[in-house]
C-alpha cells in the first residue's frame, strides 16, 4: 500500500562530493605553482649539461673523421642528434611551464578541465605527456600527480596515450615520441657534424687572435708613447696662454 522509500545511493552522494571538491579554491595551487617554478630552474641546470655533451659528440666526431673511423663514429652521432632532440624537448617544457605560469588563476577555482582556457589545456597535456618520457626532470613526476588529483584520470590517460582527442601538440610529440635509428644516420651528416664542429673552432680562434692582438697594441702603445698623454696636456695648456 505505501510506496516504497528508496534509498540514495552512495555513488550519486561520492560524486557530488567530487564535483563540490573539484569546483572550489585549490589548496594545492601555490604547490604546483612552486614545483613548476622549480621545474625552471631544474631546465636550466640540464640544457647546460646536454649542450657541453653535444659539443664533446662534435669533438668525438671530427677526431674519429681525422682518423678514418667511421664506424666508431656513427654511434657518436647517434647519441649527438638524441641530445640536440632532448635540448628541442627542454625547450618545449619551458614553453609550456611559461604559458601556464603566464595565467594561472584558472587553477586556482576551475576544477572542471573542460571549462579551462584551451591554451591552458593544451600546455597541461604537454606537461603530463612529457612526464611519461622525461624521468631526469623529476618536477614533472610532481606536476602530473597533482594534474590528475585536480583533474582526474581521463585528462591524463588521453594525454599520456595519445587517444583521439587530446591536446598534445604535435611538436612535442614529433620530439618526444621519435627516434633516429642508428642505419638512418648517413656519411653526409656525420661530415656536416664534423664541418659543423670546425667551423666552430675556427671562428673561436679568430675571435681570440682578435682579441690577443687588440690587447697586444694597446700595451705596445703605452711603450712606444710613455709621455704622449702629459705631451698632449702640456700642449693644451700652453694653447690656453
Amino acid at each position: 500500500m505505501f510506496a516504497k522509500k528508496t534509498q540514495p545511493k552512495f555513488g550519486c552522494f561520492s560524486n557530488v562530493f567530487v564535483v563540490l571538491v573539484r569546483s572550489s579554491r585549490w589548496r594545492k595551487a601555490s604547490k604546483c605553482k612552486h614545483h613548476i617554478q622549480n621545474l625552471l630552474c631544474s631546465i636550466k641546470i640540464h640544457r647546460r649539461r646536454r649542450e657541453t655533451m653535444v659539443r664533446q659528440s662534435r669533438s668525438d666526431i671530427a677526431e674519429l673523421l681525422l682518423d678514418d673511423r667511421f664506424s666508431d663514429a656513427l654511434p657518436k652521432a647517434k647519441q649527438f642528434y638524441e641530445d640536440e632532440r632532448r635540448l628541442s624537448a627542454y625547450d618545449q617544457v619551458e614553453y609550456l611551464c611559461t604559458s601556464i605560469l603566464e595565467n594561472f588563476s584558472p587553477f586556482i577555482h576551475q576544477g572542471d578541465v573542460n571549462l579551462l582556457p584551451e591554451e591552458t589545456k593544451e600546455a597541461m597535456a604537454g606537461l603530463i605527456f612529457a612526464a611519461s618520457r622525461i624521468g631526469e626532470l623529476k618536477e614533472l613526476q610532481h606536476i602530473r600527480s597533482l594534474f590528475f588529483e585536480r583533474f582526474g584520470c581521463a585528462f591524463d590517460k588521453d594525454s599520456v596515450d595519445l587517444r583521439p582527442g587530446n591536446l598534445v601538440s604535435s611538436e612535442i610529440i614529433e620530439i618526444l615520441d621519435t627516434r633516429m635509428p642508428q642505419e638512418e644516420i648517413t656519411p653526409e651528416m656525420i661530415i656536416e657534424i664534423s664541418q659543423n664542429y670546425q667551423a666552430n673552432v675556427t671562428t673561436s680562434a679568430e675571435s681570440s687572435e682578435d682579441l690577443t692582438s687588440n690587447k697586444v697594441m694597446k700595451e705596445s702603445s703605452k711603450f712606444l708613447h710613455p709621455n704622449l698623454g702629459e705631451s698632449q696636456g702640456r700642449d693644451r695648456s700652453s694653447f690656453m696662454r
